[in-house]
């Protein structure tokens, strides 16, 4: 049975604690490497929809930064508060994938000027989640049709792509809001191709796996 806090990770996130999370994360509290919650988003995603879901210690710190940084808590209550206010986030992910149709929508910000969606944040949190287990993912970036569902994400996130598409004349704010458009399509089915690799190694004769429960 769920533990009292256990149940509360559970919980849906309101639109406050969305504000109160994303606040936290620009704040002068959390250090200046910190992901925002576009980025935080991505790399969550990430986490949810390749090769094998990582456990949250192997990923946890990296919000904050690469190099150990942390907060700068004003009590132990607000961190495990921010903290859980993540994980839930995390758990709100899982259940959005999980349903039937997946309801997946990126975390974006809008250029309200020319009214287009930016992705390149999200994008960038997405690909740092994919760098944990490059070798993992290794399978889906030489599949020559695979790899098309992904190229896109990594596209948005790199400079030198994106340099030499702005060169050649595209429009990348144009870019990024028509991906941003195709993520809730494109992330279900990156998570189905890992999905399919999966049973397909579990069925191999040798594997010490045959009966699954």
């Amino acid at each position: 049975m769920p533990s009292p806090k256990d149940n509360e990770l559970l919980a849906t996130l309101t639109e406050a604690e969305l504000d109160e999370l994303a606040t936290f994360l620009e704040s002068d509290a959390a250090p200046i490497q910190s992901m925002d919650i576009s980025m935080l988003h991505g790399f969550l995603t990430a986490q949810l929809v390749g090769p094998e879901e990582l456990a949250p210690d192997s990923w946890f710190g990296l919000v904050w930064g690469e190099h150990g940084e942390k907060p700068e808590w004003e009590s132990r209550a607000q961190q495990e508060h921010i903290e859980g206010l993540i994980l839930r986030l995390y758990n709100h992910l899982t259940d959005e994938l999980n349903a039937e149709p997946p309801s997946f929508t990126p975390m974006v910000y809008l250029d309200q000027e020319r009214n287009l969606d930016i992705v390149q944040q999200w994008c960038y949190g997405f690909m740092l989640g994919t760098s944990l287990n490059q070798r993992g993912w290794q399978p889906m970036m030489d599949d020559e049709e695979a790899v098309q569902l992904i190229s896109p994400i990594l596209d948005c996130a790199d400079e030198d792509a994106r340099n030499q598409a702005q060169a050649a004349g595209e429009d990348l704010a144009k870019f990024e809001h028509n991906l941003a458009a195709a993520l809730p399509e494109v992330i279900p089915t990156i998570r189905e191709y890992w999905q399919e690799q999966t049973e397909v190694r579990a069925s191999r004769p040798g594997r010490g796996n045959r009966t699954r429960h």
